[in-house]
């Protein structure tokens, strides 16, 4: 941070009104800057969240394929079964 007789020749100088616009503009600045770094970080969060849901759509849909196929030959059994009983 620069000294602060500095900041006080340069208000002197300048006025208020100037003095607060560079300081409102370089919130502003910085605020963006930070922003945006924070939006990079929530963006690869999220990137990483997908592709773990997206893993366990594929588990989950490999799961129900397992049962489809057990209860298909369940069924076929119980069909043949019963053709075996009448």
């Amino acid at each position: 941070m620069p000294d602060t007789e500095l900041l006080l020749t340069l208000v002197e100088r300048i006025g208020v009104p100037v003095a607060t616009l560079i300081a409102a503009g370089y919130l502003i600045m910085w605020l963006l800057k930070n922003a945006s770094a924070e939006r990079n970080a929530w963006q690869q969060r999220d990137e990483a969240q997908d592709e773990r849901i997206l893993k366990m759509a594929q588990n989950s849909s490999d799961a129900l394929l397992h049962v489809k196929v057990a209860l298909e030959a369940n069924t076929a059994a119980m069909k043949e079964l019963i053709r075996y009983k009448t």
